[in-house]
């Protein structure tokens, strides 16, 4: 069996305690340094930063999809001027010159489109919502359209705002295969809303070297709250990239045609998956995925479904960005009156893995109201019988598009 030396030292973690800090030089230093990293990385710092915060040990199952989340606020940025732009980019990881990041931005969303488009394996969608004949500059949205390819839907928020919650989470359901389908909940939409920006992402491949569904037995899967339970585990014995290490064992599976993949870590028994998922940044992402090599490796995971929803308001205030929020939010890229802020941060996301490969959704909105309101003898074997993160990838730049752990695989999701 092949050990690599790899391991979560200090010196890995470097980059992620500089850039934690709350104080003002803290702050700059890490706008300056997201100026110097790829908008893929930035993407990643933001994936570890916001599943830490949510995850708190209360959810046995999660996911996200930090790359929605991310598109639907990079919308929102477009509109944020002065501080609030300031530490918007500072929390989410973006690049602090709007100029420069925006392009980039497009120019990378529009790169994973066209390798999910090349299978129909990933398709994604964004909407305006504006409130109708509101005071919104035109070159915000000529902004959107030339670099999101928004849809646009006037509507009137003093009018059936049921009809419009409606609309939306049709529009949400439609491009989502239905498995988002009421991300707009009653009493979101209120008469000052003023413009509500959507993201909706779809994912369905299979995977490159399939699971036996007859291989499938039931086995015990011993739970994030110390539990046995029975569940089925897939089987399956091939060549995939892998590597372990003391704390933790990882695995790389594909889906057909390569651009995309499943990275599962599994910590060795003794070790919590907390303590795991604490100490990764997109510098040890990376070197894991660099460690990783071909192996000979019996696997055994559990098919499961999780849906998972959060409103992500709190958690964006904790991480940095307050004035967002506030009334003291600058979105004068928006509209003419500076009159804006943000309401609510809603996010949902879904996926079923299963034999044959892995189906997944999530969709993001950013509600703004006006400020007024308020193979050998000596074999590996990657058996995940307890707890595990896992991540779906852009495999050129290790883009992490849906990411998530599995506590219990027993829990299945109710519909929503």
């Amino acid at each position: 069996m092949r050990k690599t030396i790899f391991r979560l030292t200090p010196f890995l973690l470097l980059p992620l305690l500089l850039f934690t800090s709350c104080s003002s030089k803290k702050k700059s230093q890490r706008l300056e340094y997201m100026k110097t990293i790829p908008v893929e990385q930035r993407n990643n710092y933001f994936a570890f930063d916001i599943f830490n915060k949510i995850n708190t040990g209360e959810e046995k199952n999660i996911v996200i999809s930090p790359f929605s989340i991310s598109t639907a606020m990079a919308m929102t940025y477009a509109g944020a001027r002065g501080e609030t732009a300031r530490e918007m980019a500072m929390t989410l990881a973006f690049h602090p010159e709007q100029d420069v990041f925006h392009p980039e931005f497009s120019a990378w969303l529009n790169a994973i489109e066209e390798k999910g488009r090349k299978n129909n394996s990933l398709l994604v969608a964004n909407s305006l919502w504006p409130h109708e004949g509101y005071h919104f500059r035109d070159e915000y949205f000529q902004l959107l359209r030339n670099y999101y390819r928004t849809g646009f839907y006037e509507v009137d928020y003093t009018g059936d705002r049921e009809a419009i919650r409606n609309r939306i989470n049709k529009w949400v359901a439609n491009r989502t295969n239905n498995l988002i389908k009421d991300l707009i909940k009653p009493g979101v939409l209120i008469e000052d809303t003023r413009l509500v920006l959507v993201n909706a992402i779809y994912f369905l491949e299979q995977w490159q070297i399939a699971f036996d569904p007859d291989a499938t037995h039931d086995n015990i899967f011993y739970t994030s709250d110390g539990q046995e339970v029975t569940t089925p585990l897939m089987f399956m014995r091939d060549r995939f990239r892998y590597t372990e290490n003391d704390d933790f064992q990882a695995i790389e599976l594909q889906y057909k045609g390569g651009d995309f993949s499943m990275v599962i870590m599994l910590p060795t028994e003794g070790n919590s998956l907390s303590n795991l998922t604490e100490n990764l940044d997109p510098s040890s992402f990376n070197r894991i995925n660099q460690e990783m090599m071909f192996e000979d490796v019996e696997v055994y995971l559990p098919s499961f479904q999780i849906r998972s929803g959060f409103d992500l308001e709190r958690t964006l205030i904790a991480m940095g960005m307050p004035l967002a929020f506030s009334n003291r939010a600058d979105f004068g890229g928006m509209t003419t009156a500076n009159d804006l802020k943000i309401d609510k941060v809603i996010h949902q996301a879904f996926i079923d893995v299963k034999e044959e490969g892995t189906e997944a959704a999530a969709s993001t909105a950013v509600v703004m109201i006006r400020k007024s309101a308020v193979i050998n003898d000596d074999k590996t074997i990657f058996r995940a019988d307890r707890p595990f993160v896992y991540f779906i990838k852009e495999n050129q730049g290790n883009s992490i598009i849906f990411m998530g752990k599995v506590g219990d695989p027993t829990v299945k999701p109710t519909d929503g």
